[in-house]
């Protein structure tokens, strides 16, 4: 059995062919005018911030644009990675939801403990030592929690198959 059925390849190769294309139309119909002069640029207003004066007096219209694009595809490229795991996760679950915020009552000692274990982890990595399991590390935090001290937490999730419970007792 593969990672990815037919289907969920198909319905991801769907999504990116209309990503980049989007993209690219986005990009292709801007129209980057090239200054008469220097004066002529400077007049010009620009209420998101777009004039870039050095840029336009020693590189071609066609390069920013390109440039532009690259930016900005760059920025929508994490999107469409969630979106793809999300096509993936749905594979194997009924629902499966992108920026989902979980909120849930925690226990202040458990959260502080979950914090202890990620540095002791993060240590033992960065000094080539042995690193605790994450079986370990999850039986560490379920140990420290407590009733007497639970506060609400609110955390968004980049992908969450429906209703998580997180620390509950």
């Amino acid at each position: 059995m593969t990672a990815i059925n037919a289907n969920t390849r198909a319905l991801i190769k769907g999504y990116l062919e209309g990503f980049i294309e989007g993209l690219i139309n986005t990009y292709k119909g801007r129209e980057i005018i090239k200054p008469d002069s220097a004066v002529e640029y400077l007049s010009r207003t620009s209420p998101k911030g777009q004039l870039k004066p050095f840029q336009a007096a020693i590189i071609p219209p066609e390069m920013i644009r390109i440039n532009e694009f690259e930016r900005g595809l760059s920025t929508k490229l994490g999107n469409s990675f969630e979106e793809c795991a999300r096509l993936i996760a749905l594979q194997h679950h009924q629902d499966a939801r992108r920026s989902y915020d979980i909120t849930a009552e925690v226990s202040l000692a458990a959260f502080a403990e979950a914090e202890r274990q990620k540095e002791y982890y993060e240590s033992a990595a960065e000094k080539g030592k042995s690193k605790p399991s994450l079986e370990k590390m999850i039986t560490a935090v379920l140990n420290a929690q407590r009733t007497d001290d639970l506060e609400t937490k609110k955390v968004r999730a980049d992908l969450s198959k429906s209703a998580p419970k997180f620390l509950t007792m």
